[in-house]
């Protein structure tokens, strides 16, 4: 089943690269709106994925070492389709559906090397496609605390004027959760950009939901300070939902909003957004 997944996520991230037409007449700053399911992440859950904030994406795990080596034992990722891809409390698709992909490969020590994919839509820019390639580590140390550094390349293909480099990091401490993320030339725009997020990251107890098993809340807030030349610097708010149907399928619930200093309205005022996903 791993392996079928992973040749499915494959075919779409390739399928999303070799669909991109050369994009024209791009406007220089073009992503100084685009200011998320979490990642990630998370998302991503890039994510995790995903939404970046929302982050349902699969988080890359160590794994232990087997003396018959197989490459697809080391291999995790999702495949997502979402009511609307946000970034950091804006919506990229200008509030259409998206289909997102990722990969990742961990290395027995905890490195891992991830591409994720998704459709873009922005009001100033040609861009249709985001591939995001990450370098990091995600390590636990007790049973309580785990964190995760990465460098990750956000490339735009047939736009390639706006891609950029970040360097992000999230801690989490039982239900607590935290996340910094630098960029030196934030959406290629030559000004750097700050992003301080925190919250919660819970899984609620079944006495608490009608006794579902597998449900949980992440509520965060977070702040981006960007450099006049890629934008006003904003506040972002997010609460979403998760409910594990299986070990592969979730269903999650998302609203996102800002403060409104981006200046982006319908696009950055009270999303709300609906995930299913395939981890494996």
């Amino acid at each position: 089943m791993k392996k079928a997944f992973a040749l499915l996520s494959i075919g779409i991230l390739t399928s999303i690269a070799l669909s991109t037409e050369a994009a024209t007449c791009c406007k220089k700053y073009h992503k100084k709106w685009k200011t998320c399911c979490i990642k990630h992440d998370a998302c991503c859950v890039k994510r995790t994925a995903p939404s970046k904030e929302m982050n349902l994406a699969a988080q890359p795990k160590p794994i232990t070492g087997d003396p018959n080596f197989n490459f697809f034992e080391r291999v995790s990722g999702s495949l997502a389709f979402t009511t609307n891809y946000v970034f950091r409390g804006i919506s990229q698709t200008s509030n259409l559906p998206a289909v997102q992909g990722g990969l990742t490969y961990t290395f027995p020590i905890g490195i891992y090397l991830n591409a994720w994919g998704s459709n873009v839509k922005f009001t100033d820019s040609t861009a249709n496609i985001e591939i995001d390639t990450i370098l990091g580590i995600r390590q636990s140390i007790g049973d309580n605390f785990t964190y995760d550094i990465n460098i990750d390349r956000y490339n735009y293909p047939g736009a390639s004027a706006t891609a950029y480099n970040e360097l992000n990091t999230l801690f989490n401490y039982r239900f607590l959760q935290a996340g910094v993320s630098y960029s030196g030339n934030v959406y290629n725009a030559h000004t750097s950009g700050l992003y301080i997020n925190g919250g919660i990251n819970y899984q609620i107890p079944q006495k608490f939901v009608f006794d579902l098993k597998d449900v949980n809340l992440i509520a965060l807030m977070g702040r981006y300070k960007l450099g006049g030349a890629a934008g006003n610097s904003y506040t972002d708010y997010n609460i979403a939902l998760n409910k594990k149907l299986s070990d592969i399928y979730s269903l999650g619930f998302q609203w996102a909003s800002t403060n409104g200093q981006t200046r982006n309205r319908p696009y950055d005022r009270d999303l709300f957004i609906g995930t299913f996903s395939a981890n494996f």
